[in-house]
């Protein structure tokens, strides 16, 4: 793999972590609130999983290519 390519790989490691670190801090918030709107719940909690299973991938494919 091109070093542009793993820099490139990195990248979108670091803003997928930041974007997963802002879902489960998102969510937390919305567990904790004294209303709670189960639809944005369920919502977060879907993107936190899509972003751990994209966090997946990039982690294999940093592997393989290091």
């Amino acid at each position: 793999m091109s070093q542009a390519a793993r820099q490139t790989l990195g990248a979108r490691w670091r803003g997928t972590l930041a974007a997963l670190e802002a879902a489960r801090a998102e969510y937390s918030a919305l567990h904790a609130a004294a209303a709670v709107d189960v639809r944005a719940v369920r919502k977060t909690a879907q993107r936190i999983h899509d972003l751990e299973q994209l966090r997946t991938v990039l982690a294999r494919e940093l592997l393989v290519s290091g």
